[in-house]
């Protein structure tokens, strides 16, 4: 199984089917780099945006431990939005254990998860564990699945491209050159545009994704609310984000 990104696995079934142990902490973390805001412009602007991601060092895909993002899912796919946050616990010679915590109202499901990060397998499911009460307890990549389907919207049918437009993707002081694609779709018996925003310099997956309904509303949203690195301290003054209730790696 393959699931190296966050949104594009829901984006992918979308178009498929048509075709210290430390108490979880959520308060609001300043992010280092505010959310993206994607905005179309001249190709210039493209071309003046590519070689200053180019100038990142050579690694720029890669996540390092203390690394995070941030997503949030609303729409009217759920009763209320849900919060997905990933954080880099360790990296290995060929792989990276992260923890995915996902936030429904005050319900909280915490894995700590496995993936290969070798070139031919980057994003496969190794191992999965379960995190309760402080323990690590196995788990099978079902439960991942579970947990990322709470995040996915399936359309019942991909009716057509309808074109896309580069963009550049405003993350603080970033210029991220990005792709904005849009399909029509239906969901049921609805009508409905899924619009996507990647960038290969993000490397934790895609920037957005949304799908509106013809008459404006907002059947399902995916957008990143806060990304950056985030150093373990003993103090607990700096700012947090949501991480597990297991913090020992072994």
């Amino acid at each position: 199984m393959r699931m190296n990104r966050i949104l594009l696995p829901a984006l992918v079934s979308l178009l498929a089917m048509g075709c210290g142990k430390a108490a979880v902490r959520t308060q609001a973390l300043a992010p280092e780099k505010p959310a993206p805001a994607a905005v179309a412009v001249e190709k210039e602007t493209v071309a003046k945006a590519e070689p200053e991601a180019a100038e990142e060092p050579a690694e720029e895909g890669r996540r390092d431990v203390g690394d995070y993002v941030v997503y949030r899912f609303s729409g009217s796919f759920q009763k209320a939005p849900v919060t997905l946050t990933e954080r880099v616990v360790a990296r290995e010679k060929n792989a990276l254990v992260i923890d995915f915590i996902l936030e429904e109202g005050k319900a909280t499901s915490e894995l700590r998860v496995r993936l290969s990060d070798a070139a031919e397998t980057r994003g496969e499911v190794l191992s999965v564990h379960r995190i309760e009460k402080g323990k690590l307890v196995p788990a099978g990549v079902d439960e991942y699945e579970a947990l990322m389907a709470k995040t996915m919207v399936v359309a019942d049918e991909n009716e057509a491209a309808l074109g896309s437009e580069h963009v550049v993707a405003v993350m603080g002081n970033d210029l991220l050159p990005a792709k904005r694609t849009s399909f029509r779709v239906k969901i049921g018996e609805k009508k409905a545009t899924l619009t996507t925003v990647v960038s290969d310099k993000f490397p934790w997956g895609d920037l957005s994704g949304e799908i509106a309904a013809e008459d404006g509303s907002v059947i399902y949203r995916a957008e990143v609310v806060n990304v950056g690195h985030v150093v373990e301290t003993k103090s607990g003054k700096d700012p947090q984000v949501a991480r597990s209730d297991y913090e020992d790696y072994e």
